[in-house]
């Protein structure tokens, strides 16, 4: 699950550096107002309004499309069920709609779901309750181009008949079988490991086909308009059969009951306390932040931080207004490695070495987000421990993130250059134009430039650094310095393969950003994805953490946190798997 990093809000988050404000350490640890979901329901007040104050908008009101933190939040969360979904304390899924574990045969290639009965739709258009059928549409539409998801090919791309749907020659995937109302049945040509955790990704919130399908047949889908609704909230006036009524784009999703809504008694766990609950958007940080903390009945939304001077003064009379939580993500320098002068992998290492990780920490802000990194695996994931946890298996990455300019002069010397300084080319860097990320890049920058690099460096905005530069092979950038990864679930899968495995480079769009095309490293991954024993995938994918960490194709330097506001009367709850507020577990005090 990616993080959508909105330019607004990394604006403002420069120099979190608190005493005691924890974080950074295991992957449950919460600090300040954070509460775990075991401790939701004390103080909790059943009813009552929520108002989430937010920078922007959802990226799409389409649940095949959701990919992001905020779009979980303000949609995923509360207002559908999946197959199997993440309880607020959850580093696993829990069974939402499906009945109970997936069930593995024929060697771990096909999986049999068992679905609840009696779970309804909300009420309008689709007046039945959910059916196996329904989960059968819903990702099969998730590979259609109009609808744009993210992950399923990642995930899901080994599903039997799934070549012959995607090229037109088949209207449906012979793999993914509905053969009664209550069992769903998937079909891979190969064991997948960890399509049971990509069955808790919003592909699986059941879509009729019957009602849907004319919302898919254009050249992209309206269904997000028009979507019915499965969770214990709905947008309001979606019974009419359109959002329109509770939907102003970067404004206003107004979420109200949804009366259809089974509750416990149909399996769902979340407790959902509140009334009603309205996202609104386009808020001043600033302002925004003050208001939460002043205010009542207000959550953050989706921005990571407040600006500098509200949060000092939060964390010194309203502490407990403040929570942070390990982001399961990372941030890192991209190193192309497909063209010189990175394709010398002593040279990677000696600018590994060179860069001070508590540096380029402080222009985020400073220990309270997060700890030096030394390899790729995140804390709370597994393979963590296994890929050297806190510390460090290679002597270009020192454990407490300082500078080694000893350990970068040999790195240097071996890579050709006797003096311990570079003479060759010039190289391109290409970055974010906005702070905390520009003041990275310039970090970066001072580290290059104490090795004897001459950098061209360009600072352009946040999207266009991503769309005509870093994600672009063509443009031959051979630095990015603002990019990284969050998990999609609590697998290193996903934070390894689509981020280094040789096959995912595409011509735009890349997130493979050293051009990583290994074939042992391929062959790694390949075999590793298989494994559905999870003791054993994590051994997996720790090997293969240790073989891109030791090649030095990026510059790890932060597991990173995020930190999330309330008001003094809401009882907040974080989601361990979203690192942001669960509404469906707050409540007003």
């Amino acid at each position: 699950m990616r993080k959508r990093v909105i330019v607004l809000a990394i604006a403002v988050l420069a120099l979190l550096v608190v005493a005691g404000c924890g974080g950074g350490g295991s992957g449950s640890s919460t600090s300040g107002g954070g509460k775990a979901a075991t401790t939701a329901a004390e103080g909790a007040k059943k009813g009552g309004h929520l108002d989430v104050l937010s920078a922007s908008d959802v990226d799409s009101l389409d649940p095949g499309y959701w990919y992001y933190q905020y779009d979980y939040m303000a949609l995923a969360e509360p207002t559908q069920r999946e197959l199997y979904g993440w309880p607020a304390d959850a580093d696993k899924p829990a069974p939402d709609i499906a009945s109970g574990e997936p069930q593995q045969s024929d060697g771990g290639k096909t999986l049999t779901i068992k679905i609840r009965t009696g779970v309804k739709y909300s009420p309008g258009p689709v007046k039945r309750t959910v059916k196996a059928a329904d989960f059968k549409y819903a990702l099969e539409r998730c590979f259609l181009p109009q609808v744009g998801n993210g992950y399923v090919n990642s995930y899901l791309s080994t599903l039997d008949g799934l070549d012959a749907f995607k090229t037109g020659k088949a209207k449906e995937i012979s793999g993914i079988q509905a053969p009664d109302d209550q069992t769903l049945i998937l079909k891979f040509t190969r064991p997948t490991g960890a399509a049971a955790q990509a069955l808790a990704l919003p592909c699986t919130v059941p879509v009729p086909k019957e009602y849907a399908e004319k919302f898919d047949a254009g050249k992209q889908s309206t269904y997000g308009q028009h979507q019915v609704f499965t969770g214990p909230y709905m947008i309001k006036g979606a019974d009419s059969g359109s959002v329109k009524a509770g939907y102003v784009p970067g404004k206003k999703i107004e979420l109200v009951r949804n009366p259809n809504w089974g509750g416990k008694g149909q399996g769902d766990y979340r407790p959902a306390y509140l009334d009603t609950i309205t996202f609104l958007g386009g808020n001043d940080l600033s302002v925004a932040s003050r208001k939460i903390l002043t205010g009542s009945g207000n959550l953050s939304g989706d921005y990571a931080a407040p600006p500098t001077a509200v949060l000092k003064s939060a964390l010194q009379s309203r502490k407990d207004q403040v929570a942070i939580i390990p982001s399961g993500g990372n941030r890192y320098i991209g190193l192309n490695t497909a063209i010189p002068p990175f394709d010398n992998e002593n040279l990677r290492k000696a600018v590994v070495a060179a860069t001070d990780r508590n540096a380029l920490i402080l222009t985020r802000g400073g220990p309270s987000l997060g700890k030096p990194a030394t390899h790729i695996i995140p804390p709370g994931l597994g393979g963590f421990d296994e890929a050297g946890g806190f510390g460090s298996k290679n002597d270009f990455y020192s454990k407490d993130g300082n500078a080694q300019p000893a350990v970068a002069a040999k790195y240097m010397k071996a890579a050709g250059f006797p003096s311990g300084k570079y003479n060759g080319p010039e190289v391109l860097m290409v970055g974010d134009d906005q702070p905390p990320a520009s003041k990275t890049g310039e970090a970066f920058l001072e580290v290059l430039k104490n090795l004897g690099f001459k950098v061209r460096y360009r600072q352009v905005p946040h999207d266009v650094m991503y769309s005509k530069f870093c994600q672009v092979p063509k443009a031959k950038v051979q630095i990015c310095p603002n990019v990284g990864w969050g998990k999609d679930f609590f697998d290193a899968e996903s934070m390894l393969f689509p981020t280094f495995y040789g096959p995912n480079i595409v011509p735009s769009g890349n997130v493979n950003y050293p051009q990583l095309n290994d074939p042992t490293i391929n062959k790694m991954m390949d075999d590793a994805r298989q494994l559905t024993d999870q003791a054993e995938r994590d051994k997996a994918w720790a090997a293969i953490d240790d073989k891109i960490t030791a090649g030095a194709y990026v510059v790890m330097w932060i597991w990173d946190n995020d930190v999330n506001l309330r008001s003094a009367n809401v009882n907040g709850v974080q989601n361990k798997f979203n690192a942001s507020w669960d509404v469906t577990y707050s409540s007003l005090k």
